[in-house]
């Protein structure tokens, strides 16, 4: 079984900084939920990579 919470946090969530009862709703999630979470973060994280890509200033 997955565990949510984990896979978040391996996806770069910042779990740990959330409440309690925050924890409680991810450690819920269906599978299907989780994997969503997972590729948007994902796709963020790449969106933001090609972000700083281009602010590079060259000299």
């Amino acid at each position: 079984m997955r565990d949510p919470l984990t896979e978040l946090r391996a996806a770069g969530f910042p779990v740990d900084q959330l409440s309690t009862s925050q924890r409680e709703v991810l450690a819920a999630l269906t599978e299907t939920e989780l994997t969503v979470l997972v590729s948007v973060q994902s796709r963020l994280q790449q969106a933001a990579g090609e972000v700083v890509a281009h602010d590079v200033k060259m000299l």
